[in-house]
């Protein structure tokens, strides 16, 4: 995704921004853009972050913070990025380990702004990308057996540093990745069930927000797609 469909992307979903907003602001190098858009625009929002880079990254710009424990009712929209999107725009996120709170946060907003480029849009989830996964480690036999017998997929370990420990999300499990030889064959499903598993706290299928706008940027402006 170049640095222009970035930006272009980031604008669109602006406009979807109010002042006295409370939004949700997701993670990754696509919302960065969006955040610094944020503060040019001079709106006045309210955000609940994903992570906690995007925390930081919030509060160098001088955007309020809050959680949603403090938020009355639904937030207006939560605004993210996207590793792959289907045709039916299911989603792959969480590539970057803050998929749990992602999610928390999506399925707490009334519009699902997720920005992304054309590379993003693929005919099957799962194709050369790896659907994470944030789970127990002690349950990784388990967990890993299990899904090679229902789904058919291998899970691997996000390692730190090339060390053998692995990679520890924000909220202290361990992070790994669901590889499919063929791609997701029903990722509403698949979603289900992987979050079924004893261990699984949370997995990178986002199949079930009914209000999904996907922003498409590119070099020259932008295109919307929804459910």
């Amino acid at each position: 995704m170049s640095i222009k469909a970035k930006i272009n992307a980031a604008r669109r979903a602006l406009e979807y921004v109010e002042n006295g907003d409370i939004i949700g602001v997701g993670s990754g190098s696509t919302v960065s853009f969006f955040i610094e858009e944020l503060a040019k625009s001079g709106k006045r929002v309210t955000a609940v972050p994903t992570s906690l880079d995007t925390l930081h990254k919030l509060a160098e710009k001088g955007v309020p913070i809050t959680t949603l424990d403090h938020v009355d009712g639904r937030l207006k929209l939560a605004v993210d990025g996207a590793d792959q999107v289907d045709p039916q725009l299911n989603l792959i996120k969480g590539g970057g380990g803050a998929l749990t709170r992602e999610k928390i946060v999506a399925y707490s907003s009334d519009l699902f702004v997720v920005i992304v480029d054309e590379s993003k849009l693929v005919s099957r989830l799962g194709i050369g990308f790896a659907v994470p996964i944030e789970f127990v480690y002690d349950a990784h036999p388990l967990i890993s057996k299990k899904l090679n017998a229902e789904l058919g997929c291998t899970l691997t370990l996000k390692s730190c540093d090339g060390k053998l420990a692995p990679l520890i999300s924000d909220n202290g499990l361990a992070l790994g990745g669901l590889v499919f030889k063929d791609g997701v064959n029903d990722p509403f499903k698949a979603e289900g069930f992987i979050n079924s598993l004893p261990g699984v706290l949370e997995n990178g299928l986002f199949t079930k927000h009914k209000n999904t706008l996907i922003v498409v940027g590119d070099e020259q402006g932008s295109k919307t797609l929804t459910r």
